[in-house]
């Protein structure tokens, strides 16, 4: 149930964080299994992650900008296919700490769910889901996708 009263008790939110495209049936199945039978709503964010701390503490973040446009787009499109109600998607901060905080300002989630990349290989993602849990008093799940 939701553990904010405003919230239809209907309806998970879910915070969907995507370093890969998150598609695919075994995306919509993983999400189905969370729902417990109720509808889902989904904000979707896309870390502008850097390619490297150097690029990071450069604020060089065009082409993280430029990847995270294609993983959101990608994502909402795929939601979209099957069924399931967005309340729309941003790209976030490089730092996807930073990006959930954000998010979690606009959109009141009971849950963060988070698709981590194939290797894992940008720097702000590795341990991504250890971060997540100590920082957010909100359930967090991975869902690694099959590249």
């Amino acid at each position: 149930m939701p553990s904010n009263p405003g919230l239809d008790p209907d309806v998970l939110h879910l915070l969907v964080v995507v370093a890969q495209a998150a598609r695919g049936e075994e995306m919509r199945e993983r999400l189905a299994g969370l729902s417990g039978g109720r509808r889902l709503e989904l904000r979707v964010i896309a870390p502008a992650y850097a390619g490297s701390m150097l690029e990071y503490m450069a604020s060089d973040v065009d082409r993280g900008i430029e990847r995270a446009r294609g993983r959101l787009r990608t994502s909402l499109a795929e939601f979209g296919r099957g069924g399931i109600a967005t309340s729309g998607g941003e790209i976030g901060e490089a730092d996807p700490l930073m990006a959930i905080d954000d998010a979690l300002v606009e959109f009141p989630a009971e849950e963060i769910v988070i698709v981590p990349s194939p290797r894992r290989d940008q720097w702000a993602e590795k341990h991504l889901f250890e971060h997540v849990c100590a920082r957010f008093d909100l359930p967090v799940t991975e869902i690694s996708l099959n590249a």
